[in-house]
């Protein structure tokens, strides 16, 4: 293994370290919303936002040692921040970690996610006026949770099927007995807040519904549908101005997020009319042979990449060599035909690193894989087309693009240096077992030399700092369905020191 693979694995270690504690999966499907940018600290011509700063601290596990709310606590994360950006200037932008292509591709898929998450919340999210007389009746209702029995048809015969039923007066308890064969009906709760299909959550909390009645066929996905029986419900009730003023709002971001949601759905409709997919089934077929004799091993489920140098995969159980050799002996054969466009295999490997494989299921059989793959094969595929709107509006270009651009940019590189720098002292080896001892021993005069260095383009807005209010909370925040799920890089665990260099 070459030295640059031995940084690889040193930083994707570094990535899920300290990712053992107490954690928490958040669905993230939106971009936050841009305010004016507050600039906390200025290093040269990189800076540190509010926005970020409280995203770095907020969205994953700190250390112990800052992971308060005091302004001690504060400063040492400001610190963190600054060593991150210090890092990253003295490694300079053509060391061989920036000059390696695959991270450049690593690098702009990520950024290109974020141009789609700004399409979405520019042009769909943030244009979305709700209705006063809707947002009155949700959230009269946003305080149920439904006791539900439900039922599945496979496709749409069956739906028509189970309609007539419906029409000819048969009890929803007989028309599942028919269906499946079985007396026991499925049962569940569901309240506002569960993360439910949005068709359910439509269906259930748009207008006031009563006890026995039956709802459906409710169109799931294009071979899903869903028969729903309300067998009662819990109302819980809201009483001080604080908890009306909370649910009020989640009302109003569920509604926006579900119009939004179905606005940008046209939108990609409109943006694949026409558009089609042919695979050529001899190439595609050694594809799933090859790829799901991996994918089936791995322990991340619902994404599949190429790029194992910055993914989290459990490389214990698959040779990655094999996998290159497999591959490599099919690189040149024609896998699809999209838009007058001939994909090879060697073309999907690519567009695998600038957007892994997002599978709809996170886990399903073996028997499933080739569905599973051509399926996430063609989102891939649409990301893409959106994406080339997003450049078109010029959203690459955009202040939240890119600073979260940026933000990957200098924490990848940021671990380079500090690899580099442990490396020489032969101890990048034991930081995973004694970092707080290395942190204290060594990374703090390396950071204090580094400031002293360049104390002269350091600049920091104290009054921001002390507006701050964080928590002590272990979270670490994903978005879901999206090629790249973590919302921020890992916490710098670089100093420990609170002193600020002004």
């Amino acid at each position: 293994m070459n030295k640059l693979n031995v940084l690889f694995k040193w930083i994707l270690r570094k990535a899920v370290l300290f990712s053992t504690a107490l954690i928490i999966i958040s669905c993230v499907n939106k971009t936050p919303e841009q305010s004016a940018e507050k600039i906390i600290a200025r290093i040269g011509d990189k800076t540190i936002s509010m926005d970020e700063f409280v995203s770095r601290a907020e969205m994953t596990i700190r250390p112990e040692y800052c992971r308060g709310e005091k302004d001690i606590h504060k400063r040492i994360i400001l610190n963190s921040l600054i060593a991150e950006k210090l890092l990253a200037l003295e490694a300079g932008n053509e060391n061989e970690l920036i000059q390696d292509k695959q991270f450049e591709l690593h690098l702009k898929g990520r950024k290109e996610q974020a141009m789609r998450q700004w399409l979405y919340y520019h042009d769909f999210y943030e244009k979305v006026k709700l209705d006063t007389n809707e947002i009155k009746m949700a959230f009269k209702l946003t305080g149920r949770t439904y006791e539900i029995a439900y039922f599945t048809m496979k496709d749409s015969s069956e739906a028509g099927h189970v309609q007539q039923k419906l029409d000819q007066g048969l009890s929803f308890t007989e028309i599942f007995q028919q269906l499946e064969g079985i007396n026991e009906i499925p049962r569940r709760e569901v309240s506002w807040s569960a993360p439910e299909h949005e068709a359910v959550h439509t269906v259930l909390f748009s207008e006031p519904l009563f006890k026995d009645q039956v709802i459906g066929p409710v169109k799931i996905e294009n071979n899903f549908y869903l028969m729903i029986k309300i067998l009662g419900w819990i109302e819980q009730k809201v009483l001080s101005d604080s908890e009306i003023r909370k649910r009020l709002d989640d009302v109003k971001k569920k509604l926006k997020e579900r119009q939004a949601s179905t606005r940008f759905r046209e939108y990609i409709h409109g943006i694949m009319a026409g558009k089609k997919i042919d695979f050529a089934k001899d190439t595609f077929h050694k594809l799933v042979n090859i790829l799901g004799s991996v994918y089936m091993k791995t322990k991340n489920a619902g994404i599949l990449t190429f790029n194992r140098r910055f993914e989290d995969i459990d490389s214990n159980k698959i040779n990655f060599d094999d996998l290159e050799i497999n591959i490599n002996k099919i690189l040149d054969l024609s896998l699809l035909h999209i838009d007058n466009e001939i994909w090879t295999v060697g073309d999907l490997k690519k567009e695998m690193i600038l957007h892994p494989l997002v599978f709809r299921k996170n886990r399903f059989s073996k028997s499933e894989f080739a569905e599973q793959l051509k399926l996430a094969i063609v989102d891939m595929i649409r990301d893409r087309y959106i994406t080339k709107e997003a450049y078109k509006k010029g959203y690459h270009e955009v202040a939240k693009v890119q600073r979260d651009a940026s933000m990957w940019y200098d924490y990848y590189n940021s671990v380079y240096q500090k690899y580099k720098f442990l490396e020489s002292l032969g101890k990048s080896k034991h930081f995973d077992k004694d970092y707080l001892h290395i942190i204290e021993q060594d990374l703090n005069p390396y950071i204090h030399q580094l400031q002293q260095k360049y104390k002269d383009i350091i600049e920091i807005d104290i009054e921001l700092i002390e507006d701050v209010k964080l928590t002590g909370v272990d979270l670490f925040v994903v978005k879901k369905n999206v090629p790249f799920p973590a919302v921020v890089p890992p916490f710098p665990f670089l100093t420990t020191d609170h002193q600020l260099p002004f």
